[in-house]
């Protein structure tokens, strides 16, 4: 994949400027070879100067880009271990407040790692290097944010669940257990085990590890379908007291279950935190062998198309139709993100935002520093394509006021995505009016509806630049 390069048309250095008026001023008796060496000669001059601009620019932009991922990969890192130290005190001591302290940390977690996930779409950009700890960002990304997940492999059920894994021993209350036609031990349960286990049996859905099955453990289910409320799993699922130690309503007479369901939780932050730190050291400073000095490496090749690529296909095929689009059409609370906690609106928002970071070039770390300097905005207007560079920005300013809406609404008003997405029918039970429906979802199609537009606008302005088919990701 190759970028193109226009060259355009700027302004000379006056060094230059002067030479070219000197010329004018030159005997009309001057021989026309002459003449036309003489015109070569600053035509080549100019397009250097064009050149030199353009290549400048890319590097500014490819600098900034690399900063922003490794401040943002940082942030994720800090915040999951914050979130480590969180869950080791409630599995330690199993109380409401030490609980919600995990929620709470769950949740500062989520917003940060939401703004990488833009860096994901490097499949085919990247370059083989058998030294790079690495390979892709995108071959990485599963065993940290995989979804949607079948929650029965891991724990307890609703009886009314229904998923690919239909057993009733799962990996928390049984020690070996069958997957198919795998038979599998789960005797001790260790961060190895859960990579071990990961798409056991084929399927995409056995979700072992990662972001989501860490939500499941703290939330539990949501069994309130479209209606209010996030899963709400009892602290007694973590008390390890002789008849204390509970899988929801039922009380255990082994508990084991309840020892065995904090090791899973331990295990699971403990491959979070050790694969955000690997993923953290791809993109330091002057590093080899590394992500960040594969795309450094690529200025001259397919850097360019690879940013643009990864904007446009968060925004189309990911966030808009996978993420947003499925639920909206089905009214499926499955298909929601953070279908356990109902933090859905944190990931789409942080997600949008963590395109527009690359646009405008800036990233917000946790403690208010702003890290880049140069984005895709700059570099189109630096290198003649103002006009691409104002669309753009206008639909990134639709796109953060439909969003900004849906987390207002979430976060101050009580309606959560799930409510959002339920069709009029699946409401009508909870007294809520077709009318007032509407306008929830109406909330939620303004998001798809602004990230599609931005596609358009992100696939636009890389034709602009000589990337003629961006051939972004449409989620299909």
């Amino acid at each position: 994949m190759t970028t193109t390069t226009i060259k355009r048309r700027s302004f000379l250095p006056a060094t230059l400027a002067v030479a070219l008026s000197s010329m004018l001023m030159m005997s009309a008796c001057t021989k026309q070879t002459e003449e036309n060496t003489s015109q070569n000669e600053v035509a080549a001059t100019t397009d250097t100067v064009s050149g030199a601009v353009q290549q400048a620019s890319l590097d500014r932009l490819l600098i900034s880009y690399a900063n922003i991922a490794q401040a943002a990969y940082k942030d994720s890192l800090e915040t999951a271990k914050v979130l480590q130290a969180a869950i080791d005190a409630y599995v330690d001591m199993p109380t409401e407040a030490n609980l919600a302290a995990a929620k709470a940390a769950y949740k500062a977690a989520r917003k940060p790692y939401s703004q990488t996930e833009v860096f994901r779409f490097d499949e085919g950009f990247v370059s083989a290097d058998d030294k790079r700890d690495i390979s892709s960002i995108d071959s990485w990304e599963g065993q940290v944010n995989a979804w949607p997940l079948d929650e029965a492999l891991i724990d307890y059920v609703s009886d009314s669940y229904e998923g690919e894994y239909n057993s009733n021993d799962n990996i928390i209350n049984s020690k070996s257990i069958a997957v198919g036609s795998v038979q599998q031990d789960t005797n001790d349960i260790t961060p190895e085990l859960l990579v071990d286990m990961a798409e056991i049996g084929g399927s995409e859905a056995n979700v072992t590890t990662g972001y989501h099955a860490i939500e499941f453990l703290l939330w539990g289910q949501d069994t309130n379908g479209v209606g209010e409320g996030a899963g709400k799993r009892p602290v007694s699922d973590y008390v390890t007291a002789a008849g204390q130690c509970t899988s929801g309503d039922t009380v255990n007479d082994d508990v084991s279950i309840c020892e065995r369901r904090g090791e899973y939780l331990k295990a699971a932050t403990q491959l979070l935190v050790e694969d955000l730190t690997a993923m953290e050291a791809q993109w330091q400073s002057k590093s080899e062998n590394t992500l960040r000095s594969d795309i450094l490496a690529r200025k001259d090749d397919n850097a360019l198309r690879q940013i643009m690529y990864q904007m446009g296909s968060l925004a189309l095929g990911e966030l808009a139709s996978q993420r947003m689009q499925v639920a909206f059409v089905t009214g499926s609370t499955e298909d929601e993100h953070e279908c356990f906690s109902d933090l859905t609106h944190i990931s789409y928002a942080n997600n949008a935002r963590g395109i527009q970071n690359l646009f405008n070039g800036n990233y917000q770390t946790v403690t208010d520093k702003t890290i880049g300097g140069y984005g895709l905005k700059q570099y189109l207007i630096d290198t003649g394509h103002k006009g691409a560079a104002d669309q753009s920005a206008a639909d990134f300013t639709r796109v953060k006021s439909a969003f900004d809406v849906i987390v207002e609404k979430a976060e101050n008003e009580g309606i959560k995505v799930d409510q959002m997405i339920a069709t009029a029918g699946q409401v009508s039970k909870q007294g809520i009016s077709a009318e007032e429906q509407n306008m929830r979802r109406g909330w939620i199609e303004s998001g798809i509806t602004g990230l599609q537009a931005l596609t358009d606008s992100l696939e636009n302005a890389a034709k602009a630049v000589g990337i003629d088919n961006l051939a972004a990701d449409d989620g299909l």
